[in-house]
């Protein structure tokens, strides 16, 4: 069932994205959502459990307007710092974050690094972070933990 919900998800979204609906796209679009559906259902619909992955969707969906938000505000910081108008000033930090899942934990690494201004080096095998940022704010605005309650928060339960 996971798989039948996850082809007809990314069908939609194929669909909606290229726009083409003459037989040689649609044929290439079937065949090219049905290998990624066959690879991927179970990560796209929770391990399975159709309602699990999709309340993963929905918390995934409230959670990108928030990071978002979060990408242009960095993108501002680091624009202002390269022109000049404020200071560059890098550091390496390290934390453990309470994550239960490897999807909360790569959603977590992924955000870091889509924040401009922070970058995920490293994820330790006790699962430590390293995080590189390009001034002490921005590693500071990393250890509030903000953005690891926001992860949390689209985690759901565990699924490891």
């Amino acid at each position: 069932m996971g798989f039948v919900v996850a082809w007809i998800m990314l069908a939609v979204l194929w669909l909606g994205l290229s726009g083409f609906t003459d037989p040689v796209h649609l044929v290439f679009g079937a065949v090219s959502v049905t290998l990624v559906s066959a690879l991927s259902h179970r990560h796209l619909t929770g391990g399975g459990s159709v309602g699990r992955g999709m309340a993963r969707l929905l918390r995934l969906a409230l959670y990108m307007p928030w990071l978002l938000w979060q990408i242009a505000a960095a993108n501002l910081d680091v624009m202002l710092r390269i022109f000049g108008v404020r200071e560059i000033d890098p550091c390496v930090v390290r934390f453990k974050p309470d994550l239960e899942s490897d999807f909360g934990r790569v959603t977590l690494a992924n955000s870091i690094t889509l924040t401009p201004g922070t970058v995920t080096v490293d994820i330790t095998d006790d699962g430590e972070y390293i995080i590189h940022a390009l001034t002490r704010e921005a590693a500071d605005a990393v250890l509030t933990r903000v953005m690891e309650a926001k992860a949390r928060s689209v985690e759901g339960g565990s699924d490891a």
